[in-house]
């Protein structure tokens, strides 16, 4: 059984939430049900929720999404149909080229400001599917970006549960992005202030919930606080 993202629960603006829907259910056309506070998404093996914040300022995430290894073209028209794309600053184009990773990406903002990546990492998760791209396809939640003033304990934290650093480095407590667990199925360790592709917005630290399963009877819960501290626990 290959690790997941099962489950991941993020703080957005309660004005968003009917604007959300319409994005990812309606527009994508993602499975989802709204609830009274919130909003819940099916995305392959994950679970993404998003939470009413309680109060300002607006929280912002990074997350990225896994297309099949094969599929990335169809996936890139499938967005680019729907909304606008984010482009790579300085030359206008929406495909990002991972070779470090044998990956393409693509970009989007959603309603409440989040970054959203579509990847596809080429020989992983590949798909029998051809023609059109379709939201059904998607394999789950592929990236969270974890964003900490204190990268070092953070790391120290998932390794402790098991999760180790497959590309990236963390050399200090504001030095570094390291990529934990596995590809495709990752934590970002991000400092704050570090700029986000392709926007190069400053990450920002806001609370946040993943639930990962590492094997058939494990699974790590790593959950950032409104301090910017990041707690793992194992089970």
């Amino acid at each position: 059984m290959s690790p997941e993202l099962t489950g991941v629960t993020l703080a957005v603006p309660g004005r968003r939430l009917d604007e959300l829907t319409d994005f990812y259910v309606d527009l994508l056309g993602l499975q989802g049900a709204r609830e009274p506070r919130g909003l819940r998404l099916s995305i392959g093996a994950s679970e993404l929720r998003f939470e009413a914040a309680p109060a300002p300022p607006d929280p912002f995430y990074h997350f990225a999404l896994l297309v099949p290894g094969n599929r990335f073209e169809p996936a890139h028209e499938w967005l680019r149909a729907r909304t606008n794309l984010l482009s790579r600053p300085g030359d206008g184009e929406s495909v990002f080229d991972f070779d470090f990773w044998d990956a393409q990406a693509c970009y989007a903002h959603d309603p409440a400001g989040n970054i959203v990546e579509l990847i596809a990492h080429h020989g992983l998760a590949e798909s029998a599917a051809h023609g059109p791209f379709a939201a059904g396809q998607l394999r789950g939640v592929s990236e969270v970006g974890l964003v900490t003033d204190d990268l070092v304990s953070a790391l120290e934290r998932l390794r402790g549960a098991g999760l180790e650093l497959w590309s990236g480095e963390v050399a200090g407590p504001r030095d570094g992005f390291g990529f934990a667990g596995w590809k495709g199925r990752t934590l970002i360790l991000c400092p704050t202030g570090h700029p986000w592709l392709p926007t190069l917005r400053p990450a920002e630290s806001h609370a946040l919930t993943v639930a990962i399963r590492t094997g058939e009877h494990a699974n790590v819960v790593a959950r950032v606080s409104e301090d910017s501290s990041v707690d793992v626990a194992g089970s």
